[in-house]
């Protein structure tokens, strides 16, 4: 069965409350029977940083806006041929995260710099993580339904 592009698959998005801050997850269901898949043995972490402005920790519109912007970016360079497979994202208190699974973190890192090298410097950090059982999407499974 073939994994559905990111920006073709449904999303659910679960909202809760950690330290009386609001958190947003958004994931996608549809890869639940895809954990594990022996192609996509690393998550990459993409983290950023920003200002909190308003009292709840979460972004800013024009903030959200950037990060939107950012993110169908990174995902027309990872997602679009499944180099990487875009799972969730997760906010809170300052950052942003986006989680893919890969395999290839060399082609990976390539495209990422290719794409945005024309950028104005983002905000972003970088984080590879060895996960081929899917844990943490497990875990966002296991917080969310």
């Amino acid at each position: 069965m073939q994994i559905e592009s990111a920006d073709k698959a449904a999303w659910n998005i679960a909202e809760s409350k950690r330290n009386d801050k609001p958190v947003l997850i958004r994931y996608r269901p549809d890869l639940e029977s895809h954990i594990g898949n022996v192609k996509y043995p690393k998550r990459l972490i993409i983290f950023w940083d920003y200002e909190q402005f308003e009292s709840s920790g979460l972004p800013s519109k024009a903030q959200f806006d950037d990060m939107r912007q950012f993110e169908d970016a990174i995902v027309n360079t990872l997602d679009h041929d499944r180099l990487a497979v875009f799972a969730f994202s997760y906010t809170h208190a300052g950052t942003r995260e986006w989680h893919f699974y890969t395999l290839n973190i060399q082609e990976v890192g390539g495209r990422i710099n290719s794409a945005f090298s024309s950028f104005p410097k983002l905000p972003i950090e970088l984080q590879v993580t060895d996960d081929p059982d899917w844990e943490k999407l497990k875990e966002v499974y296991r917080y969310c339904v």
